[in-house]
């Protein structure tokens, strides 16, 4: 985060910048404090002031008037070293070394200190405040907004003046700079790397050298074997999911001991108390004691809560309120009422000592302890992205000018040549150069069985070659790898959120107000009305309250079944596009489905080949073959595939058409030659002998696809095709059945063979001889019905179709346009993979819906029981420790229960 101000370019220039540090500096605000007090100091021209390093540089004036100008701002500035060269600090116009973290041509934002659904809905709501924003979604556990549209800048800022500590998600750029890490003694790298090239810039950096250098890493490190120094490059991108874990480790610490300072010492005082330990506020050195006790719980409530306190105190800054206010009210309530007991006794009757100095710390210490529970439970969600990430390699094997060397993955180039051996993992997406191999694809299509590679074949990043040797070609890097994408899908999916969590944001919206309210009537009721001593019973029930109210379950409910159910979906081969599908695929009534290659193999064989009299098989095929060469329809590559197996030369065609669910025509030998279905050939007037009708009517029943074949406006003859069921479409279809889901079938096939199909399969309704335009038609007349339509394609012509669809489900082996339509992607071609992702998303569904009714009932039930409705029938009042507790199990109970989705299992996988 900077702010920059700027004199003219000619002022600038004639002076040399320098830097100062600036401490203290945590927001926007501070920033923009900073930069207005070092401008009013005379003779400075220009200020750069970057939070993100904590410093500013500074273009005239007098260094120490600039200290003491800082100083009178609140902050604490000291002097910093020259930078080399007088590099400037990053300009954040510019953006040299970073660019946005994309998802969807949106962006992310990180945000701190949110700590529940009132702070979601306040940051969202600041979002979609800001000018260009189209919209946002704000994710408590990842603590991050994905946002579309705005200036970046302008949505930091607008968060940030909400009271949250926010900064853009970035990326880093590919930059010339590397670190290498030099093995042996002492030797002069920079005159040895100035021999290989004269531009390079070589500085030490502790044990390593930063260089700066035109040459591929690669060319580097073997110009540098070749003189005898063996060095190797330090990978310097970070993981996100390492740091992610990292961060989760450094919170759940801090938050143990936190939890054990202020347990031991809440407890000690609760012991204390029940043994009559501590002496009375009106013995003599009484009041010393409880004084020298109110002080120390001071100091414990700082070191355990001084994170909510911190928070409530911004939320007050900026006339709002969030969970951390609850917190601090109710524990400050407790200690300022215990210390204006001790330094006024008489303040209650006598023999009355309510103090609750062990109920400040111990409620913080039941917060910490939940905290621990829940970020340990949360760090378990973001293990399905941890998984997908550990399947990339960190280095390859890099092949130049015939040398391999090993260097970070992070470091190559497209057209870079990769070896990789059998065994091991493919580093990057690329295309098979040299080589044969058998490479295990599972992680991507969940089909068990290797996949055969050869020269002009795409590998993947993150599969594993099994057999033999390969040299590939990097024809991917970064973010735009096909793991790289399937994780921001997964993520993308993880960061959205359904119509049913917009539920909890209207409610968030007043949540904390409500319960400030309810805690001051609670607390005027019990002093008006209640028993004595009525002060003490008050504030009992007042800081119960609003202990017990903390919405932090509430904010979590959502959000943390939904990574969990992405997640898991993610590791099934289902990736889902947002949560808005996961909803929509739970509601689902009716499943579009086309026949070849999804309720069959998608490889069809010619069972049978009937010419007409006078003409031969052969002939058939060849003509036959011969036209359908210029086609990519899987049926006539059969065709082509039958001629190959006959070893029957083609002949060329001219004028090749072809028209989409009909047929194809072209022109052979100078004669016009049809092929196509029964419907093409009455359209162009051709006369279907009765014998060849019947042939092919007896075919189709049996789930046989007739082509027939036409020259010169003259039957030919008569080609049966059959595409066998896959294996599991019975099963599949049954599993769809039990979800309360209707199949659809659409296909171009005839009636016959379509009511064939239809009747092994036990499928409910029919649309045959069906163009593929016509599948949208299909999908919208049953939307018109008040039915919600799945559908499920695979090709270009499928796109308009799932795009209408309620949800759209992709084959994983389709086209990218047919994946960019959808709101689903599957692996491999079974339909198997649909009864999964609406299992998937029915569950999640239903998981969010438990931790909604969890949240929902922890406070429907706490706040009654922490106000005194169980007084006038037990005389029982719930002590206000025992509401953290609570408060802290309504948060652990919903993480808990989302984390089930961990173990999810579709019952057609078992």
């Amino acid at each position: 985060m900077t702010t920059r101000s700027d004199a003219s370019p000619r002022e600038a220039s004639s002076q040399t910048p320098y830097r100062v540090a600036v401490t203290d500096m945590s927001c926007q605000h501070c920033v923009t404090a900073v930069d207005k007090a070092i401008r009013a100091v005379p003779g400075v021209s220009e200020v750069l002031v970057s939070l993100e390093s904590n410093s500013a540089q500074v273009t005239g004036g007098r260094p120490h008037l600039i200290l003491d100008a800082i100083k009178g701002a609140g902050y604490t500035g000291s002097p910093l070293p020259s930078m080399p060269d007088g590099c400037p600090l990053p300009d954040p116009t510019e953006t040299p070394s970073t660019e946005p973290r994309s998802i969807d041509g949106g962006y992310l934002i990180a945000i701190e200190d949110m700590t529940c659904s009132s702070c979601v809905a306040k940051v969202e709501r600041a979002i979609r405040s800001v000018a260009g924003v189209e919209d946002a979604a704000v994710n408590l556990v990842e603590k991050q907004a994905q946002v579309s549209g705005g200036e970046p800048r302008e949505v930091v800022n607008a968060v940030i003046d909400q009271g949250y500590n926010a900064q853009l998600i970035e990326i880093p750029k590919t930059t010339g700079d590397l670190l290498l890490a030099v093995a042996g003694g002492e030797v002069d790298l920079p005159a040895i790397i100035r021999g290989f090239d004269s531009q390079a810039e070589t500085v030490r950096e502790g044990e390593s050298w930063r260089v700066t250098s035109l040459l591929h890493p690669g060319d580097l490190l073997l110009r540098l074997r070749r003189t005898g120094i063996e060095a190797s490059l330090i990978e310097e991108f970070s993981d996100p999911y390492a740091e992610q874990v990292a961060r989760a480790r450094r919170e759940i610490s801090r938050a143990w001991q936190r939890a054990l300072l202020a347990g031991l010492v809440g407890a000690g005082l609760m012991t204390a108390h029940l043994a009559d330990l501590l002496p009375g506020l009106h013995v003599h050195g009484g009041q010393l004691v409880w004084i020298g006790i109110a002080l120390v719980c001071l100091g414990v409530m700082w070191f355990s809560g001084r994170n909510y306190y911190r928070g409530a105190w911004q939320q007050a800054r900026h006339l709002s309120s969030n969970m951390d206010t609850l917190v601090a009210l109710g524990t400050g309530a407790a200690w300022l009422s215990s210390s204006m007991l001790v330094l006024l006794p008489d303040f209650m009757p006598k023999g009355v000592t309510n103090l609750y100095f062990d109920a400040s710390v111990l409620i913080l210490a039941f917060l910490q302890l939940g905290h621990v529970l829940e970020t340990r439970a949360k760090r378990t969600t973001s293990e399905a992205i941890g998984s997908l990430i550990g399947l990339a390699p960190k280095t390859a094997k890099l092949v130049r000018e015939g040398e391999e060397v090993e260097l970070p993955v992070s470091l190559l180039r497209l057209e870079d040549r990769v070896r990789v051996r059998p065994g091991e993992r493919i580093a990057i997406d690329g295309e098979v150069v040299e080589g044969s191999s058998s490479v295990d694809e599972s992680m991507l299509t969940g089909e068990s069985l290797p996949v055969k590679k050869e020269p002009g074949d795409p590998v993947t990043g993150g599969t594993i070659n099994q057999s033999g040797s390969l040299l590939f070609r990097v024809s991917r890097l970064g973010e735009q790898t096909t793991l790289a994408q399937i994780i921001q899908m997964v993520k993308r999916a993880q960061m959205s959120k359904p119509p049913i969590g917009r539920l909890v944001d209207r409610v968030s919206a007043v949540f904390v107000p409500v319960v400030i309210l309810i805690a001051l009537l609670t607390f005027g009721g019990w002093l008006l009305f209640g028993p004595e001593p009525r002060s003490a019973y008050a504030l009992t029930a007042g800081i119960a309250v609003l202990v017990i109210a903390c919405p932090c379950a509430l904010g979590l409910a959502t959000p943390i079944a939904i990574m969990v159910g992405t997640g898991r979906a993610a590791q099934l081969n289902i990736l889902i596009r947002n949560s808005d599908a996961l909803q929509s695929a739970s509601r689902l009534t009716h499943l579009v489905v086309d026949k070849t290659g999804t309720l069959t193999q998608g490889r069809p064989a010619v069972s049978r080949i009937q010419p007409v009299e006078g003409l031969t098989e052969t002939e058939v095929v060849r003509l036959a073959a011969s036209l359908e060469r210029g086609s990519a329809h899987p049926l006539a590559l059969t065709i082509t595939r039958q001629a190959e197996q006959q070893q029957i030369a083609l002949v060329p065609v001219s004028r090749f058409h072809s028209l989409d669910g009909r047929g194809v025509s072209g022109e052979i030998e100078g004669k016009a030659v049809l092929l196509g279905s029964r419907q093409f050939m009455l359209e162009q007037g051709i006369e279907l002998p009765e014998p060849l009708q019947a042939v092919a009517s007896a075919e189709a029943a049996k789930a046989g696809t007739p082509i027939w074949l036409a020259c010169d406006g003259r039957l030919m003859g008569l080609l049966i095709l059959k595409d066998p069921l896959r294996h599991d479409s019975l099963t599949a279809i049954s599993g769809l059945h039990g979800q309360g889901v209707k199949v659809v079938m659409c296909t171009g096939d005839n009636r016959a063979t379509a009511e064939a199909v239809a009747a092994e399969l036990g499928i409910d309704e029919i649309h045959s001889e069906v163009l593929p335009a016509e599948k949208l038609e299909v999908v919208k007349a049953l939307q018109q019905q008040g039915f919600r339509v799945g559908m499920v394609g695979d090709g270009v012509n499928d796109a308009p179709a799932l795009a209408q669809a309620d949800t759209g489900f992709a084959i994983g082996s389709g086209t990218d346009v047919a994946i960019d339509n959808a709101d689903i992607t599957l692996a491999g071609d079974s339909l198997l993979n649909v009864s999964s992702a609406i299992a998937i998303s029915s569950a999640t569904l239903r998981n969010i819906k438990q931790n909604l009714f969890g949240a929902f009932i922890y406070n429907v039930i706490g706040i009654p029981m922490a106000a005194g409705a169980l007084f006038p029938f037990t005389g029982w009042l719930l002590p206000p420790m025992f509401a953290s507790a609570a408060m802290a199990m309504s948060s652990v109970t919903v993480v808990s229960n989302a984390n089930r989705l961990r173990f999810f299992k579709p019952k057609n996988r078992s």
